[in-house]
């Protein structure tokens, strides 16, 4: 009877542990930023940083998990372990569809992952190599690791091998070379090497803040690059893409995710000027680490980004676990009134789960009134569209219940969409938990506003417009906060579509 209570009661504390239902969470204990994204096959392949025996930082091995659809998750043994002294850090993960490492054959080219070996012994930091030859099931580390040693590294690295780490490999075809990127968050640079069979390396070129006409003072502690080549909307011309992780200078605060776009030519990234208004790719506070999945293949077309959602350390009031993987989005280039901006949306795939809870389509809500107060749920997708009159505001209320509630507002006056935390449940772990985020957000040509609002057990992620302004927020509120209301204050708004609908992976 003993032995039954006390697993009921482990189990009730485990499934009230504010788990989210659809986005990825470990099955216990530490994960901070994705690793190695890559689709084999049929298969998405989600790595991750993980300590897989305490809920804190340390012990960091590439965890790992499969899914057929970037919603339903499966958990797979660790990918690569912290052993003999060296811990997994951050890396990423390609196809060696032409066998150039040897390390696999003609018939079963191998698919490659690159990762920071660290020290713990003594701060270091090094670039190693792992292999899989059965479609990502099990990962061999390369006999003669490091393949990056913290010797070969010191021309470049002032901190004598602490700061230097988070490969991004892949190959580049015009030049027929491998290359790899690597941050040095100390010295806030990006480095990149080149190799013709994946395992010897050689220094090219450094990338350094000097170097991005534009960019603003305070965005260090560089970590966590990415590089893929975009195609520019409603043009034949694509441009290269290079994202990084800075620690500081985020228009939230702290951590946050910027993206540049410029030329490369196999060996020297050259940025193109920067506009601070479009840089960041999203203003909330819980975006960082993003990474994309490389080897989707040419039909499906899409480069999807996710990060974790976690900037408070162990701060956080979870128990059984900490971090949490953002709802995988995708990625697109448009230039918008002379200005090109990143759009972001939610994969497709979460639109084939779930149900409908409310439509409206062509009504206004005038000052003072409310909308979808029968509705509950605490995993919801929102999509609106609206006009709003001078001077109004449009307010969504979620996770709301007596004096908790997270707020989505769009105000005409200043053109800007906002989350609003202040009362959105226990904001007591971390002085950055509260508060409001907001960003610039104008109407379309035809003077609509567009929403998309995911809602989850413990987060919010607002996608404004076509994508290009998105707010990605922690929130840890009551179980019993689940109402839901849309209120306009100051004017009304004309409401084109509303869509609520309730998330469930049952």
């Amino acid at each position: 009877m003993f032995l039954a209570l006390a697993f009921a009661l482990a189990t009730r504390i485990f499934a009230d542990d504010f788990r989210p239902v659809y986005h990825f969470v470990p099955e216990a204990n530490w994960m901070n930023e994705p690793n190695g994204l890559i689709k084999i096959k049929s298969t998405w392949h989600l790595f991750y940083q993980h300590n897989p025996t305490a809920n804190v930082w340390g012990n960091l091995n590439w965890g790992h998990a499969t899914s057929s659809d970037l919603v339903h998750w499966t958990h797979e043994p660790l990918a690569i372990t912290s052993e003999n002294g060296v811990e997994a850090f951050t890396g990423t993960s390609y196809y060696d569809a032409d066998n150039t490492s040897g390390l696999g054959s003609s018939t079963s080219p191998p698919y490659l992952a690159y990762y920071t070996g660290y020290f713990p012994s003594n701060g270091t930091q090094d670039q190693r190599l792992a292999f899989s030859v059965d479609d990502g099931v099990t990962w061999t580390k390369y006999h003669d690791n490091p393949i990056i040693s913290a010797a070969e590294e010191s021309p470049s690295d002032l901190t004598g091998g602490l700061e230097t780490r988070d490969p991004k490999v892949f190959f580049h075809e015009t030049s027929g070379k491998w290359v790899m990127v690597l941050a040095h968050g100390g010295q806030d640079k990006l480095l990149f090497w080149t190799s013709s069979n994946a395992k010897s390396w050689t220094w090219k070129s450094d990338l350094s803040a000097g170097q991005i006409e534009g960019l603003p003072s305070g965005i260090t502690g560089w970590e966590v690059p990415d590089m893929f080549e975009l195609p520019i909307q409603d043009t034949n011309s694509t441009t290269w893409v290079l994202i990084m992780t800075p620690a500081t200078g985020s228009p939230a605060g702290g951590n946050g995710v910027v993206a540049l776009t410029g030329s490369f030519d196999g060996s020297t990234f050259k940025p193109d000027p920067v506009d601070p208004s479009t840089l960041w790719l999203d203003y909330g506070r819980d975006f960082d680490g993003a990474m994309s999945w490389e080897n989707v293949p040419a039909v499906d077309g899409r480069r999807i980004l996710a990060s974790v959602m976690n900037s408070y350390g162990a701060s956080p009031p979870t128990n059984t676990w900490k971090g949490m993987l953002s709802f995988p989005r995708t990625i697109n280039l448009k230039e918008i009134a002379s200005k090109r901006y990143f759009l972001q949306q939610p994969v497709n795939e979460i639109n084939l789960v779930g149900s409908s809870l409310a439509i409206i389509q062509n009504q206004a809500i005038i000052s003072g009134q409310t909308l979808l107060s029968s509705i509950r749920g605490t995993a919801l997708d929102i999509k609106l569209a609206f006009t709003i009159e001078a001077g109004a505001k449009l307010s969504l209320a979620v996770r709301k219940a007596a004096s908790e509630q997270t707020i989505i507002q769009y105000e005409q006056t200043t053109s800007s969409i906002s989350v609003d935390r202040t009362t959105s449940g226990n904001i007591s772990y971390d002085p950055a938990a509260g508060g409001v985020h907001s960003a610039t957000l104008k109407p379309d040509g035809s003077g609509v506003i567009q929403l998309r609002v995911l809602v989850d057990t413990c987060s919010v992620e607002v996608f404004g417009g076509e994508g290009e302004f998105v707010i990605s927020d922690l929130i840890f509120p009551s179980e019993a906060s689940d109402e839901v209301y849309l209120e306009a204050n100051g004017g009304s708004a004309n409401l084109h579509s509303v869509e609520v609908r309730g998330i469930s992976l049952n």
